[in-house]
């Protein structure tokens, strides 16, 4: 792995790289408007760095709608658009708020980071958000970055200010300001020679961690670490660079300075992304540590799953706010639901569990068609999730209606695979978007570890036994046995399993794709149905 990135961070910096345009465009902060997407086709792969998390606390739903989001568009990149995206994230396990927590707390800095940042790579795992294809700790690469900046410095960008820290010199670069409009700084540059230079090392304090360099102890500033991380990998040139939008000004402006003065290149990065922040409903501010109005991931998914949560994400724009509360969860929450239903349904009707009912195939194939090109048409538009899902729901509501007509016609097997056909099309984009419940709806299977059965085969003889108890319920008009059945019904939801009845037949599907152990419920409700029978 070390060698491959060594020799494509030469490539990518010495030669001119031939590019084609991708199909999508994409918003451009640089010129502040969308730009066609071009990217590399020698080598054939695209380079994408998102800023990590500083671990020095849990992470909340503002950091994760940044996440998410940035999932989202990565995954269309390389399902959709088959992009090879190679995706690196930096964690910062160094920084003065963690010197400060660990200070508060009366433990190492270097616990309290581990322990944040392990906790953090749970969070993501339990939001589904794909792990970075490379990922860099901090103080796994102070030499890479104290190189970095001595080489700013013999170059004149940057200097020695009175208390030993490195800064660099903004002056020295005529394009910053290139990623937002900056206002001029105002007031004393204490120590530095313009209020606007940043710091690229702080020099050492007592009691505070650090580490020896040509300039003296120390240890990076916030800004130099993205810079130093993403070239040591992908070299002078990087694709995409992705954050929250906060980051834009100062971190990423910083970064793009520091690079192209250190690479002596006019950009560093081809396409900043920058997600919109999050806000509490009727809050204007984004979601803040300091402002004490964060809700924690962990919170978020006491409430919520993980799909509902990124629904939510999918139906608004990532460069927009989102507004997080009951009232916005509940609209993802039942569009989410009815995308669920339409599949269960398809699936009921396609196996000859619901009744069937005259289909016009070449209506749905019409309709498949023109939602395809839409589908495609909004994604190459900067991404437009919202309306794409939008057109899969207007797809799923179409052959809705026609499932589920009243109709005493047999349907023919053509016009069955023009129901499976939308299926497919709609549960195979919401599982593009990382959307978990419709990864491999149809390939779902858990094994019981003792017995090596599979717990769907356990749910399909309860589903079954749960038929035959219905059908002699309806023959008798026993409200015993529908007691019974509206129990097991009840009980098999509780363990993650929707029982729907149609007519005289039945069918079930997962309410999620977690697994549950089911045995238990077994035993319970096979001992009911024995006493049962047996008076």
């Amino acid at each position: 792995m070390a060698n491959m990135l060594t020799r494509l961070r030469h490539a990518r910096s010495f030669c001119t790289i031939p590019t084609y345009e991708a199909g999508p465009r994409i918003y451009s902060c640089k010129v502040r408007n969308k730009i066609p997407l071009e990217l590399p086709t020698s080598p054939a792969l695209t380079t994408s760095y998102t800023c990590g998390p500083t671990v020095y606390d849990s992470a909340h739903i503002g950091h994760a709608s940044c996440y998410v989001r940035v999932d989202i568009l990565q995954r269309i990149l390389k399902q959709h658009f088959r992009v090879n995206l190679v995706t690196a994230m930096n964690i910062t396990d160094i920084d003065d708020k963690i010197i400060r927590r660990a200070s508060e707390q009366g433990k190492p800095w270097q616990e309290l980071s581990r322990h944040y940042e392990q906790e953090f790579w749970s969070d993501l795992r339990r939001l589904n958000v794909q792990t970075p294809d490379i990922i860099l700790r901090v103080t796994d690469h102070i030499p890479a970055i104290v190189a970095f900046i001595d080489k700013l410095l013999s170059t004149g960008y940057a200097y020695k200010s009175t208390d030993d820290s490195i800064y660099f010199e903004t002056s020295k670069h005529p394009q910053y300001g290139k990623l937002q409009n900056i206002p001029s700084e105002e007031g004393p540059a204490v120590g530095k020679k313009s209020a606007a230079d940043f710091a690229l090392w702080k020099a050492s304090k007592p009691g505070e961690p650090f580490w020896e360099s040509p300039f003296g102890p120390g240890r990076p500033g916030w800004h130099i670490e993205c810079s130093t991380l993403a070239t040591q990998i992908f070299g002078s040139r990087l694709d995409f660079h992705a954050g929250g939008l906060d980051l834009r000004f100062p971190h990423h402006e910083n970064e793009e300075a520091q690079s192209c003065c250190y690479h002596q290149v006019q950009d560093w990065v081809r396409y900043w992304i920058h997600t919109g922040q999050l806000h509490l409903e009727g809050q204007t501010h984004k979601m803040s540590k300091s402002l004490k109005n964060t809700v924690s991931i962990r919170e978020l998914l006491d409430g919520y799953s993980a799909d509902e949560f990124r629904m939510l994400c999918l139906l608004s724009h990532y460069r927009s706010v989102i507004e997080y509360g009951t009232d916005t969860m509940a609209i993802a929450t039942n569009v989410l639901k009815k995308l669920r239903s339409f599949i269960k349904d398809s699936k009921a009707y396609v196996a000859g569990i619901k009744p069937a009912t005259s289909i016009d195939a070449v209506l749905l194939q019409t309709k498949l068609a023109e939602v395809d090109k839409k589908v495609d048409e909004f994604l190459c538009n900067d991404f437009n999730t919202a309306n794409a899902v939008t057109s899969l729901a207007d797809l799923a509501s179409v052959v809705n209606k026609s499932i589920n007509q009243r109709t005493s016609e047999l349907v023919s097997a053509s016009e069955s695979g023009a129901v499976q056909g939308a299926m497919n099309y709609i549960r195979d984009k919401l599982a593009l978007f990382g959307l978990q419940s419709f990864v491999d709806d149809a390939k779902v299977t858990a094994t019981d570890n003792q017995s090596g059965q599979s717990v769907e085969h356990l749910i399909e003889a309860l589903v079954k036994l749960r038929s035959t108890v219905r059908r002699k319920a309806m023959e008798t008009k026993d409200r015993t046995l529908f007691d019974i059945c509206d129990q097991m019904r009840d009980e098999l939801k509780l363990l993650n399993v929707e029982v729907k009845d149609h007519g005289k037949l039945t069918s079930w599907s997962y309410v999620t794709r977690k697994f549950l152990i089911f045995t238990n419920l077994a035993t319970q409700l096979g001992h009911e149905l024995r006493n049962l029978f047996c008076c």
